[in-house]
């Protein structure tokens, strides 16, 4: 779980990430931000573009980006995934 995508959506305004990691799970593409393939340079810069370009929709992205930070990944569900991945490890070490 990416903290600071969870963060960012917390600030209200639209995320643009690539399609990694727990990125797909935390950015709907086109409802709070953007989804761009690893590597595709010209698609992330053409996403930048835009949301610079059309800050009307900064609103509704940021909202819904919003709810979703703070009803999917409050603070007790936060600690308690981070509370099993070190369960996880100490597991794996014993």
């Amino acid at each position: 779980m990416t903290t600071s995508v969870i963060q960012a959506l917390a600030t209200g305004l639209p995320c643009i990430a690539t399609i990694h990691s727990a990125f797909p799970d935390q950015i709907i593409d086109n409802k709070n931000g953007f989804l761009v393939n690893e590597g595709d340079y010209e698609a992330l810069a053409e996403r930048i573009l835009y949301c610079m370009d059309h800050s009307e929709f900064w609103p509704e992205y940021g909202r819904y980006g919003r709810e979703l930070a703070m009803e999917k990944y409050d603070a007790k569900s936060l600690i308690d995934t981070q509370v099993d991945c070190y369960h996880e490890i100490v597991k794996s070490v014993l």
